[in-house]
């Protein structure tokens, strides 16, 4: 994969993982519960209805989770484009920390929650960041 591959990629999952951060503020915005809801149910497995969104407890942390996503995206697409594209290494590595961090964190307390499922899906959010910087080749330097 090229270098400019590997940004267009970290670009378009920056892109989805804001779009995936503002949806419990439209949530409850449109005071429309149901997406919300559905994806609590998802990361409890069966999907049986038996999670919502809808206490007051509820609504808040998924406004501070959907913010930290939605600045989570926004930090990498600026890393992407003033550090990573210039230089790769450097880049790389802090968005490997952080996307790290995340993971480990909302991975390990989802299971925790008994949200297990959760951390399948984070799973795949992680492959999206971390996938396109493994395997990206270095532009090669022109020479005369």
């Amino acid at each position: 994969m090229t270098q400019d591959r590997a940004i267009y990629l970290l670009k378009l999952t920056s892109i989805g993982t804001v779009i995936f951060g503002l949806i419990p503020l439209f949530a409850l915005a449109a005071s429309y519960h149901g997406i919300v809801g559905w994806f609590m149910d998802l990361t409890h497995l069966p999907l049986d209805g038996a999670q919502s969104f809808g206490g007051d407890s509820e609504k808040v942390l998924g406004a501070i989770g959907g913010g930290l996503l939605v600045g989570l995206g926004v930090l990498v697409w600026q890393i992407t484009i003033h550090v990573y594209a210039k230089d790769p290494a450097t880049g790389a590595s802090i968005i490997n920390w952080g996307v790290w961090s995340w993971y480990l964190v909302d991975s390990t307390g989802s299971i925790l929650a008994g949200a297990w499922f959760n951390a399948v899906l984070n799973t795949g959010f992680l492959l999206m960041f971390v996938l396109p910087i493994m395997l990206a080749k270095p532009r090669q330097a022109v020479t005369a």
